[in-house]
């Protein structure tokens, strides 16, 4: 009996885990990259909540609309890059993982609402 509510424990703790690296995968510059044509363009959208403006140096990993995403115009549904912001030395990496990929930065724009802080970062693809 022992030995058999302990499987089901382990069992269900596998799913949990499971379910959840499913349900809020993330994926990397590289994988978001693969068959983008030289000369096309994409979007780093770095999105913050307002309070997290004044966080920039150590980030906050929160459950808000705080986020990182890629997009190119192909599977906007697989943008995400991070949930949360870890600080500006996250987004560097970012940055720095884009020029590594064959992007080159072209202009950047914030946004501004009444929650969010939104900067857009535009590259264009020069190198296959």
């Amino acid at each position: 009996m022992k030995k058999m509510k302990k499987i089901s424990k382990t069992l269900i703790t596998i799913t949990i885990t499971l379910f959840s690296i499913i349900g809020f995968s993330q994926n990397t510059v590289k994988e978001l990259s693969a068959g983008i044509e030289k000369g096309q363009h994409g979007i780093v959208e770095v999105r913050l909540n307002m309070e997290d403006e004044f966080r920039t140096l150590e980030g906050r990993d929160s459950k808000g609309l705080a986020r990182i995403s890629f997009f190119t115009g192909k599977g906007e549904d697989k943008c995400l890059l991070s949930k949360g912001f870890k600080g500006v030395d996250h987004v560097v990496v970012i940055l720095n993982e884009m020029a590594q990929n064959g992007w080159k930065l072209i202009s950047t724009y914030p946004i501004r609402g009444t929650s969010l802080l939104i900067t857009h970062y535009v590259f264009v693809k020069v190198k296959k």
